[in-house]
């Protein structure tokens, strides 16, 4: 069908129905199963390989009474196929044990210890796996030298051997099924609708649902039929506990994909993540709800906990990446023994989807390293792991994800190895981050029956993602920052107000550039009974800087040049009819290369030189991945340890502020031998006592109410440049330098990071300004300028 045939069928906006082609929905039987799937979107169980034997084995052991144990994982999914098995079993009468390891203490699926000591507590004849064992051939033969017969049921990818006996995965080769991405609860389902048939099978789509969004598998074909069929009746197909959570969590019941995924999922999680998934599948099969309500409390501790160990690990990761040269790795990969392995993965994906690399973090314990392994774009972990065979002493995943152990002693030739098989297998290119949308809209083409036409995509996730939209933001845009929440951008566009969340970094950047796209995601948002459209902003690109703020902040930035008093550096020497030179390489090289500008006269000849690409940023390096970039007026040294060479345009005023950019960095400096300094920076600047005087008061009541600011710039608005009458403004520079010469006296100190700092007065110290090594050198070059 076309697309305006759609369009008119179904009524929907043309621009949906543009989507739904792009995702390869365009048949009308295909566009009916999307849209509204039903009980044929459900294939036959028996088309899955092996199935019909599964089903024979359970029903003998059911009929003999043998004792079945369920083995499962201990992450949502794990936990979800454990409780359907467990509570269908339950339903027939008939009891079975369960197992969700300990990761701390059993590690990932199927073990030798773990099977021993399953051996000895629950002496089974049968165990069905859930959502593992597909990599545990010798752990399957060792459990049938025990008398252990074990039936695996899992999703994950099919290594090159897979364990004797019934083995049940919708990747098998020969495999008759249709589908291949059914997870490991979507499989347990299936495993009861081939037991029972699909009206029973159906009693538990509400949990497969959860677990299907929650293990970020694909949300199309018989995925979307259980996600959306299940979805629609959760009040009556939902184990009680789980509804509580609901509750707790201020969710309705018509939740969204989203709110399951970013918000329940991870509570559900936090058992396994913290050691003890059992805790979670009480959720799922308790009725008691005293017990049901102490439970959710103790998924909410464990949150807590398991945020606070991200942060901790996250924070240690960044540290480390601060003291490498990211521009020269394909992979971040570190290792620590203070790390908790059950927030590895969490992480990981944090710093994938940052740094577009794929990461692997490892905890230490006793000699092994247990690493989580996260990617991204078209990069296949699972294949570049996989090519290291002989280091690995357990391995399993797929494509974005995997899990595996090495021996500490591996570890160097493993980040190697890695880092090897990446730059042979990828070009540069698949390591640079891309703003991906899925369609250019101009603001006259927003309104609210697009954004109530777009719910019909839903549920979202996986390959069937919400949609995301590029528009230009046009000049007339108002820009600011939340009043209450300085940290987020608000912007207001015609029909259409915009919020980027936690981007104040780009403000600047928003305010003087050009092309600025904006990929947004599009609600409704109603207040006080008006409902209008709303963008959430998703990623934000800018073009070349087009508009120089004030000179007089640009040269107050330049002149703090003169205030570092070491000389011990190294530079090359160039000269600038060769700065093209510079440009040219660094456009085959994609990363490692930093050009910086002090003045917008040269940042402009910069761009006449530059015929490609390159990242513009002003005031701050905003991105640390070390993808090749210039940056007017730095106000700070932020992510200078990215790149391997940096260049400078401008002349550097002071061989002290090159010893300092190299406590940053490990990057080749490039000065120009024939360029001369703006001698403007210090026109204008005044030593008298009286006018110090004015800045320290100012700075003494400040630094009393113990305030934060993020830079030099920004304490300088909140001190001066709201000052009325006019006269009375300090200009920027003039109190650059009388901070500057405060701090070289030690009268005042500045304490923090690069993003959050304090003023601290040191009282009681008196000396006079000329005995101030910056002072006496920016009255030097004043007086020199003026010869």
């Amino acid at each position: 069908m076309s697309i305006e045939e759609i369009s008119k069928k179904y009524n929907i906006s043309p621009i949906v129905c543009e989507l739904l082609s792009s995702r390869k929905i365009e048949s009308e039987k295909d566009l009916n199963k999307f849209l509204n799937p039903d009980d044929s979107c459900f294939y036959d169980p028996y088309k899955l390989k092996n199935m019909d034997k599964l089903v024979k084995r359970i029903r003998q052991a059911m009929t003999k009474k043998e004792k079945v144990l369920i083995f499962g994982d201990y992450d949502v999914d794990g936990v979800s196929a454990t409780a359907i098995l467990v509570k269908y079993f339950m339903s027939k009468d008939f009891y079975v044990d369960y197992y969700l390891p300990n990761r701390y203490i059993d590690g990932y699926g199927l073990t030798i210890d773990t099977v021993k000591m399953i051996k000895e507590r629950f002496s089974p004849d049968l165990i069905i796996t859930v959502d593992c064992g597909i990599s545990c051939a010798k752990e399957v033969d060792f459990a049938k030298t025990l008398g252990i017969e074990i039936a695996v049921t899992d999703h994950h990818d099919i290594p090159d051997v897979i364990p004797s006996g019934i083995v049940v995965n919708a990747k098998l080769d020969g495999q008759e099924y249709p589908f291949k991405y059914l997870c490991g609860t979507g499989l347990a389902f299936k495993i009861v609708q081939a037991l029972e048939g699909l009206v029973v099978a159906k009693e538990y789509l509400g949990i497969a649902s959860i677990a299907t969004i929650a293990d970020i598998v694909p949300l199309l074909d018989e995925n979307r039929a259980i996600v959306k069929i299940g979805m629609r009746d959760y009040e009556s197909n939902l184990p009680l506990g789980v509804k509580m959570l609901f509750e707790q969590n201020k969710l309705p019941m018509n939740a969204s994909s989203t709110d399951i995924a970013f918000r329940l999922a991870p509570k559900i999680n936090a058992a396994g993540r913290m050691g003890d998934a059992s805790v979670a599948l009480n959720l799922y099969i308790k009725t008691d709800k005293i017990l049901l309500k102490n439970t959710i409390d103790k998924l909410e501790e464990m949150n807590v906990e398991r945020q606070a160990l991200c942060s901790k690990v996250y924070d240690d990761a960044i540290s480390r990446l601060e003291n490498i040269n990211i521009s020269n790795y394909n992979a971040i990969v570190f290792s620590s023994p203070n790390w908790d392995s059950g927030i590895l993965g969490i992480v990981a994906a944090k710093l994938a989807n940052e740094f577009n690399r794929p990461t692997v973090l490892f905890s230490e314990v006793d000699g092994f390293l247990k690493g989580s392994a996260r990617s991204v774009a078209d990069i296949d972990i699972y294949s570049a792991i996989s090519s290291q065979k002989e280091v690995l002493e357990t391995f399993g995943g797929h494509k974005m994800a995997a899990g595996l152990t090495i021996k500490k002693s591996n570890f160097n030739n493993f980040l190697t190895n890695l880092n090897a098989f990446l730059s042979q297998n990828y070009s540069p290119k698949d390591f640079i981050s891309t703003k991906n949308y899925d369609k250019e809209l101009k603001l006259s083409q927003i309104d609210l029956k697009l954004v109530e036409d777009l719910e019909i995509l839903e549920p979202c996730g996986c390959d069937n993602p919400k949609p995301v939209f590029d528009i230009v933001l046009p000049e007339t845009a108002s820009i600011s920052t939340m009043p209450k929440h300085p940290t987020h951008i608000t912007m207001n566009a015609e029909n259409l107000s915009i919020i980027a969340f936690n981007s104040y970094k780009y403000l600047s950047l928003l305010r003087t550039t050009q092309n600025r796209h904006m990929q947004i995601e599009l609600q409704e948002n109603s207040f006080k009974g008006k409902r209008s459209v709303k963008g959430i902003v998703k990623g934000i690109s800018t073009g070349e800087i087009v508009k120089a703020q004030d000179g007089d902040l640009l040269r107050g930035i330049y002149l703090k040049q003169l205030f570092f008093n070491e000389d011990k550096y190294k530079a090359s020497l160039y000269f600038k009819k060769n700065l093209k030179t510079f440009i040219e390489k660094a456009k085959d090289d994609y990363f490692g290369w930093l050009f910086v500008c002090s003045t917008f006269e040269s940042y402009n000849n910069f761009c006449k030189l530059l015929d490609y690409k390159m990242s513009h940023y002003m005031f701050e390096i905003i991105s640390n991945s070390g993808l090749n970039a210039v940056v007017l007026s730095p106000n700070s040294f932020k992510n200078f340890g990215s790149y391997k060479n940096i260049i400078f345009v401008d002349a550097i005023l002071d061989k002290g502020y090159l010893s300092e950019v190299g406590k940053h960095t490990n990057a080749r400096l490039f000065v120009p031998r024939d360029a001369r300094a703006d001698m403007k920076i210090v026109d204008g600047l005044k030593f008298d006592r009286q006018t110090f005087a004015d800045c320290f008061r100012e700075l003494s009541v400040f630094s009393s109410r113990q305030l934060n600011f993020n830079n030099d710039y920004e304490l300088y608005k909140q001190l001066f440049a709201s000052k009325e009458p006019k006269q009375k403004n300090m200009p920027f520079k003039q109190f650059v330098f009388c901070l500057s010469v405060f701090i070289d006296l030690g009268i005042f100190e500045i304490v923090g990071d690069f993003d959050s700092f304090v003023l601290k007065e040191n009282k009681k110290i008196f000396k006079s300004l000329d005995s101030s090594s910056v002072y006496k050198k920016v009255e030097f070059v004043q007086k020199a300028s003026q010869k």
